[in-house]
């Protein structure tokens, strides 16, 4: 796991409104939901959670907006301690996976409705109102009802009605789980957009990686109540710091093995389908045992006998998946382990056939060797 207090430092000084996790722990009864969090969230940025059911990511945020108080640590927001403070009472706003819309209020009395329980008169409610509704694009839909509104239009409803109370964190529990692939990717770039446009911070609950990669500008992956890396989206893909990281963030093919040479920065690992070569950042020794991950999009088609010096693999293609932008290729290695690559679609399609034999191959720098653990996948096998 790496470090989390090298994160915090990284940051440098507190902002004003920086949201600060510090230790922060739960349990209930003898089951530990998370455990010794740590994290410091800028203010105005666009921060995930991202992991697997039951990692522990909606516990982070319900102890974030109040609705249960961690069993032990922290939790600050600039200089204030939020321990205590009820929900309705902190300085964020929350975002419930099904939205909680009232349908029986119109889109401009839901946007109000935070407003007017604080007491804000009807006049101050209905410029509050406007306001929202600019930002999110849909001026003139002040009197439509919830149920005329598409799936898109009610996540944004329900953004700006959090937004309207002025909260200087806004927190999302999954908030696109229920909306079909198209409008999930619509909705992606919308909440960046909105984001960005109201310049709060964004904390987000996905176990989407596909969502945490294009919105955030930091990531914390977790596993099993614990934060296992956290960083930009490009550094949590290209260098993942562990192998559950590595197998959950992105699609890799692992390799099982133990190092029997290094070289610098990189090392060669036994594997089932032959010596490989890879980089090897946590400078792991001879006889460790150790995963090699390799991206299928990093993977070629041997064309030259340069591809054939090092990392190459023979097999036979067992499928070929058409996806539209890729072809997803599996191939049998001799040893009866399949590889998956991926090809890009230039619009000339493929020159082989699934039975066909082929050999591919990969750059030791696009190998990543990490020590043997846990990962978020079931079908490795040594």
């Amino acid at each position: 796991m790496l470090s989390q207090d090298s994160d915090v430092e990284r940051r440098g000084p507190s902002m004003k409104n920086d949201l600060a996790l510090i230790g922060v722990a739960k349990t209930f009864g003898p089951h530990v939901a998370v455990q010794d969090v740590s994290v410091d969230i800028a203010e105005g940025s666009f921060f995930s959670f991202l992991g697997p059911s039951g990692c522990g990511k909606t516990t982070i945020l319900r102890m974030i907006s109040g609705f249960i108080e961690p069993s032990a640590g922290s939790i600050r927001l600039g200089t204030l301690d939020l321990a205590g403070i009820v929900p309705n009472r902190r300085p964020t706003a929350l975002i419930f996976q099904n939205l909680a819309l009232f349908p029986l209020m119109s889109v401009a009395e839901n946007i109000g409705y935070g407003l007017k329980v604080r007491g804000v008169s009807a006049a101050a409610r209905g410029r509050k109102v406007d306001e929202m509704l600019d930002l999110i694009a849909l001026s003139g839909f002040a009197g439509k009802r919830i149920e005329e509104l598409s799936g898109g239009q009610r996540q944004r409803i329900a953004i700006a009605r959090a937004l309207a109370v002025e909260p200087k964190v806004l927190l999302l529990d999954e908030p696109l789980s229920a909306l079909d692939l198209k409008l999930r990717q619509h909705m992606r770039a919308e909440l960046r957009t909105l984001q960005r446009r109201a310049g709060i911070t964004f904390i987000y609950i996905t176990h989407d990686q596909g969502e945490a990669l294009a919105m955030s500008d930091r990531v914390a992956v977790m596993s099993k109540g614990q934060i296992e890396q956290i960083g930009g989206s490009s550094d949590i893909y290209d260098n993942p710091g562990s192998a559950f990281v590595a197998s959950f963030v992105g699609e890799s093919n692992i390799l099982v093995g133990r190092i029997t040479a290094t070289d610098g920065q990189f090392a060669v690992i036994e594997t089932a389908v032959g010596d490989l070569r890879g980089r090897n950042p946590k400078h792991l020794t001879t006889g460790d045992a150790a995963m090699l991950f390799v991206r299928p999009e990093r993977l070629r088609i041997a064309a030259a006998e340069d591809d054939l010096v090092v990392n190459s693999l023979t097999g036979d293609i067992n499928e070929v998946m058409f996806e539209g932008l890729t072809f997803i290729i599996t191939l049998r290695h001799v040893s009866s382990r399949l590889v998956t690559l991926s090809l890009a679609n230039d619009g000339t399609g493929l020159a082989f056939a699934p039975g066909s034999r082929q050999t591919v191959s990969f750059s030791p720098a696009d190998g990543l060797i990490l020590p043997a653990g846990p990962i978020a996948r079931l079908d490795v096998v040594p």
